[in-house]
C-alpha cells in the first residue's frame, strides 16, 4: 500500500510537538541546561513548518511555501544551536542567525519569483548542510559520552543525508516550475527517514541530559564549592582503591581565624581559593587534593616517598607565602603548617596515617609554624636520603620538628 504523505507529515508534526513539550518540561525541571530551550524552539518551529508546508501542498501559493521552508530552515538553525550549546554551554546566536538567514533567502528569493522547484532544491540542500555540521559539532564533543555522542551523530548525518535524493531527483528532472509538490519516492523516504531519527535524537538528548545531571548531583556532592577540591567524604571513598605506598600531608592554615577578623570573610576566602589552586598544581597525576574542612586540607601522594612528599610540602608552603592578599586590613600575606606521615602497607590504614599526619601537624604548629614536621622516628634515614647537599640539609631542617 502506498505512502500517505500527509499522513506522514501529520505524524511528524505530532511527533515535533509532543517532543517540544518534553523538552520544555524537562528545562522547567532543570533550568541550568539552557540548551533544552533551544531544542524546545527548534524542535517547535520544525513542527509548524511542516504544517504549513502541508498547507502549501494543497493551495502551492508562494508566500505560504516561503513561510513554511523559512520557519523549518530557522527550526534546523534552532537545532544545531542546541547542539553546540550543549557542548559548549554558549548559544550561539550570531552563527544561527546567518545560518537562519542566509537558507532562507537562497530558499524564498526563487520561492516567490515563482521558481518553486529551484526553491525546494536549495531547502534540501540547506537543510543538508545544516543537519551535517550539526552532526559534526556532536562528534566534536563525543568524549562526553562515547556510545551516545556517536550514535546521535549519526542520526543526525542520516537526516541530512536523506534530504539528498529529494533533491538530486528535482535535479534531474529539471523541472524549476512545480505545478504540485513532488511526490515520489524520496519524499516519501524523507519524512519517514526524520520521523524515524526524530524520537531517538529526542530520546538520546533527553538521556545525555539527564546523564550530565547526575554527573554533576555527583560531582556537588563530592567537591568543595569553594576550593574545587575534594571534600573529606570524596577523598574517603576514593582512597579505598589506592594500594600503598603512599605519603599523605595535612595542611592547616596559620592564624587563619586572625585573618578573617582583620581582613574580613572575603579576603579569608580568597586565601583558602589561592591555597586550592596551589594544591591542584602541586598535585602529581595520581594526587588526590582534599578541603577537609575549615582551614584544613590532605593531599594524598600514591606511590610517594616520605621524603619526596616532604618537599612538595615545603614546596607548597613557600608558594603560599609568598602570595600577596589584600582585604579589610591592607594588604596581608598567609602561612601554612603541614605534617606528612607515610605508610608501606599495600592496604593503606587511612585513619592510622591520618592519624600520624595530624601529629606531625601539631609538632609544626607547636614549633612555630610555617613549616613542615614528618612524622618518623628514622631521622638519619631522611636527612640522607636527599641525594643533592643542599638538598640534605634541607631535609635535616624538616625533620628538625620529627615526632617521636
Amino acid at each position: 500500500m502506498p505512502l500517505d504523505y500527509n499522513s506522514l507529515l501529520t505524524a511528524f508534526a505530532l511527533s515535533g510537538c509532543g517532543l517540544a513539550i518534553t523538552f520544555f518540561v524537562s528545562w522547567l525541571a532543570s533550568r541550568t541546561e539552557r540548551f533544552l530551550i533551544a531544542w524546545t524552539f527548534g524542535v517547535a518551529f520544525m513542527a509548524l513548518g511542516v504544517l504549513i508546508y502541508s498547507w502549501y501542498a494543497q493551495t502551492m501559493s508562494p508566500a505560504v511555501g516561503a513561510a513554511g521552508y523559512t520557519i523549518l530552515l530557522t527550526g534546523l538553525a534552532f537545532v544545531f544551536g542546541a547542539g553546540r550549546e550543549f557542548r559548549t554551554g554558549i548559544l550561539p546566536w550570531r552563527s544561527m542567525t546567518v545560518m537562519a538567514i542566509v537558507s532562507s533567502l537562497a530558499m524564498a528569493v526563487p520561492m516567490l519569483a515563482g521558481y518553486n522547484g529551484v526553491a525546494i532544491v536549495m531547502l534540501n540542500v540547506a537543510a543538508t548542510i545544516i543537519l551535517l555540521i550539526t552532526a559534526w559539532d556532536y562528534w566534536l564533543g563525543r568524549a562526553e559520552a562515547r556510545l551516545a555522542i556517536p550514535l546521535l551523530t549519526v542520526l543526525y548525518a542520516v537526516t541530512g543525508l536523506s534530504f539528498v535524493p529529494c533533491a538530486i531527483l528535482l535535479l534531474l528532472d529539471g523541472e524549476w516550475r512545480l505545478s504540485q509538490a513532488p511526490s515520489n519516492w524520496a519524499e516519501d523516504l524523507n519524512i519517514v527517514v526524520c520521523l524515524l531519527t526524530l524520537s531517538g535524537i529526542g530520546a538520546l538528548s533527553l538521556a545525555l541530559n539527564q546523564a550530565r545531571l547526575a554527573r554533576g548531583h555527583k560531582r556537588d556532592a563530592e567537591i568543595d564549592p569553594l576550593t574545587g577540591l575534594l571534600n573529606r567524604r570524596a577523598l574517603l571513598s576514593r582512597i579505598e582503591d589506592i594500594k600503598g605506598p603512599a605519603a599523605l600531608i595535612i595542611f592547616d592554615m596559620d592564624h587563619f581565624k586572625t585573618t578573617n577578623d582583620v581582613h574580613g570573610h572575603l579576603a579569608g576566602d580568597e586565601v583558602l581559593r589561592s591555597f586550592g589552586k596551589i594544591l591542584t598544581l602541586s598535585a602529581r597525576s595520581k594526587g588526590l587534593a582534599a578541603r577537609l574542612g575549615g582551614e584544613e586540607f590532605a593531599l594524598l601522594l600514591p606511590g610517594a616517598s616520605l621524603v619526596t612528599a616532604a618537599k612538595l610540602a615545603d614546596g607548597v608552603r613557600r608558594r603560599l607565602a609568598k602570595r600577596h592578599f589584600s582585604g579589610n586590613g591592607g594588604s596581608f600575606t598567609s602561612t601554612v603548617s603541614a605534617g606528612v606521615a607515610w605508610s608501606e602497607q599495600s592496604v593503606i590504614d587511612f585513619d592510622t596515617l591520618l592519624h600520624d599526619a595530624d601529629k606531625a601537624l601539631y609538632a609544626a604548629k607547636r614549633n612555630g609554624r610555617d613549616r613542615v614536621a614528618v612524622s618518623t622516628d628514622d631521622t638519619e634515614l631522611l636527612a640522607h636520603s636527599w641525594p643533592p647537599a643542599e638538598g640534605r640539609r634541607d631535609a635535616a631542617e624538616l625533620v628538625r620538628l620529627k615526632v617521636g
